[in-house]
């Protein structure tokens, strides 16, 4: 509206210019012929816009001096502003007319052949995205900003000088026609990415119902190109959920277009404890894998600290049996955890007055988190601190306070707390609204000594991070190696072929929940390799002759074929031969208890297998699920397979 409000503010201006030129040109020449005096009155109007009136400022003051009479008093005046006015006018309607200029080259300049990107929403975020999108990101790509938020004349230019093409309007106001129309001029149907990134999750949701799903969606809505990507951005666990719902609607069959959903505190937390791991304080150390027990501190509930709980219960599974405490800390402690803790399921968690536990039947190991009820300005805080301390020593802290003294505060006490042991506690403090602060404790090497900083939300958001995420290629990867790993029964002949499936093809065709799945495993991948090859020195084997002795063409447990693996026994059999073998029951029953651990993590619970229910029959202890269904049991080898593959193909490239 504010733009809207400039040009009909600029064009009232100009009217009333003209009209006073016009006026003070009539007095000026009264004296001459009425079609002479027409024609200078004109001449003097237009040449007032073209910075160079006729009558003069002083040619008015002249006139005023010699009949100063009321009317050429209030004419005179008011045409020497006018004379400035005018041409103040001009240079607006010509800076706006070079700004469509450049806007209609660049349409014409990357037109039909080149790569669209809609980006939808203009707020900080986007404009972090736009900031870090290199400019050979941009080289062969036409960017598009659609919002409902107007402009600054100078901003536009700079968007369009710099190759962004700006599209204010609201497209969930349009009908079926003029949205059409408006998605066409946006070469809408030929984008390669669409960025849903309004600042409401509820808005995002319903940007992305304007696009055509499946066939048995409805042909009113746009349909992209096949491949196209949308990135719908949402932060809320209720609208997520909606979302995932709406997209699994065409599961099982290949939908139009392929949907992440982005969490920006996800991807802050994910990318923290992939540079400084869960379990780092164990690095360097000889502790056995069981023992290396995590001990957590979250100081602050909110979404970054949310996302360190939850992501760490899948991140922190080094052993079927290791223990995962996380003591987590917020002066609104009982508001806070009562909506996070409603996520969870009361069939797979047991919950306390002030703690959450795990319970025996979901999964092996110990997952706990406790919320204590504590100010980090106050003694007590730092009490609770040292007494859960000497329970067990923490192995990792995480401060994810907004307001920075009191961050910077905690971190220094925090770190006096933990100073003295055989490793440094990993301590990450969370400094979005300060770089320069930020910069100066990533370089301090006194009081904030070893204390890191969480990647601010600012610097993550890449064209990398959101439109090739890496942690989405790697899931992809993983979900194919996963559909081309065919187990052949004892009865079975021939092998299977199928590694000319397409990876993106695959993963169009699965639910978001399937997607999720692979992505956790995803991202555990990391951890997994410093366990494996760290469970291998513990057992004192050579890898990759461990995994051929296992998994190889003359395996124990299975014999691979070249594009399968097959049984020669039954799943019952197989278990028993899996059972004998310590380090590849490990991992097994590792395996297991991660994937029990981030279904709970995520509300599931057990129960006849149910998406919409979110309840599967496997979300139980190793032991029943070896009693009660070995056929699946085999599928937790699959680590194993993966790197089997993983180390043969690098092999195959040595060579």
């Amino acid at each position: 509206m504010k733009k809207h409000k400039t040009h009909r503010f600029l064009l009232i201006l100009a009217v009333i210019s003209f009209i006073i030129a016009a006026l003070q040109g009539i007095i000026y020449y009264k004296s001459y012929d009425l079609f002479f005096r027409i024609l200078l009155v004109l001449q003097n109007s237009i040449n007032a816009f073209g910075f160079k009136a006729t009558i003069s400022l002083k040619d008015t003051i002249a006139y005023i001096n010699n009949d100063p009479s009321a009317l050429n008093l209030a004419v005179g005046y008011a045409y020497c502003i006018a004379v400035f006015t005018a041409p103040y006018c001009t240079v607006s309607f010509l800076y706006r007319f070079l700004e469509r200029v450049l806007s209609f080259m660049v349409s014409t300049r990357r037109g039909k052949k080149s790569d669209h990107i809609l980006i939808f929403g203009y707020n900080s975020d986007v404009m972090a995205l736009i900031r870090n999108n290199k400019e050979s990101d941009r080289k062969n790509t036409r960017i598009h900003i659609i919002s409902t938020k107007e402009f600054d004349h100078a901003e536009v230019y700079e968007l369009n000088k710099e190759g962004f093409a700006v599209h204010i309007i609201d497209v969930l106001k349009l009908s079926e026609s003029e949205l059409a129309e408006a998605m066409e001029k946006m070469y809408a149907s030929m984008a390669s990415n669409i960025i849903l990134f309004e600042e409401s999750s509820i808005r995002n949701f319903s940007l992305l119902q304007l696009f055509r799903l499946s066939e048995a969606d409805s042909d009113s809505r746009i349909k992209l190109r096949s491949g196209t990507k949308i990135s719908c951005r949402c932060d809320e666990e209720g609208i997520n959920r909606l979302i995932a719902r709406y997209y699994n609607r065409a599961g099982g069959t290949n939908t139009f277009y392929d949907l992440e959903i982005i969490s920006l505190p996800e991807m802050q937390i994910h990318k923290m404890y992939s540079d400084v791991p869960l379990h780092k304080y164990y690095i360097g150390t000889d502790t056995p894998l069981r023992d290396q027990h995590v001990h957590l501190l979250v100081a602050g509930l909110g979404q970054l600290g949310q996302q360190a709980v939850i992501q760490a219960m899948n991140l922190g599974i080094v052993h079927e049996q290791n223990s995962i405490i996380i003591d987590v800390f917020d002066t609104d402690i009982q508001n806070k955890m009562q909506q996070f803790t409603k996520q969870f399921s009361e069939d797979t968690f047991d919950f306390a007055e002030n703690s959450m536990t795990l319970k025996d039947a979901a999964a092996d190991g110990r997952l706990v988190v406790n919320f204590f009820g504590a100010d980090a300005k106050h003694r007590d805080f730092y009490s609770i601190v040292s007494r859960r301390t000497k329970e067990l020593h923490y192995t990792y802290a995480v401060i994810t306070f907004e307001n920075i003294e009191l961050s910077v505060d905690c971190a220094i006490k925090l770190r006096e707390f933990f100073t003295g042991g055989k490793n440094p506690i990993p301590l990450l403090i969370r400094m979005d609204a300060d770089r320069r602060l930020a910069e100066y404790i990533s370089n301090d090497d006194d009081a904030l000594a070893d204390v890191e900083i969480i990647d601010d939300r600012s610097g993550i958001i890449t064209h990398d991070m959101i439109i090739n995420r890496t942690i989405d290629q790697r899931a992809k990867n993983y979900n194919h190696i996963y559909n081309n790993i065919s187990i052949l029964s004892e009865n079975d002949t021939g092998s299977v072929e199928k590694k000319t499936a397409d990876p993106e093809k695959e993963w169009n065709s699965i639910r978001l929940f399937r997607r999720s799945s692979s992505k956790a495993a995803a991202y555990h991948d990391e951890v997994k390799d410093m366990i494996i090859p760290e469970l291998a020195a513990e057992y004192g084997v050579d890898l990759s002759q461990k995994l051929e002795q296992l998994i190889g063409e003359n395996g124990v447990l299975m014999q691979f074929t070249g594009n399968a693996w097959r049984m020669d026994c039954s799943d019952e059999e197989l278990l028993e031969r899996l059972k004998k073998d310590r380090f590849a029951y490990e991992i097994a029953s590792l395996e297991h208890r991660r994937w029990c651990c981030y279904m709970a993590s995520i509300g599931w619970s057990c129960g006849e297998r149910s998406d919409r229910l979110r309840r599967n029959p496997c979300l139980v202890p190793q032991k029943e699920l070896m009693e009660h269904m070995p056929e699946m049991c085999k599928y937790d080898l699959m680590a194993l397979m993966a790197r089997y593959l993983m180390l043969r193909d690098k092999k195959a490239a040595e060579n």
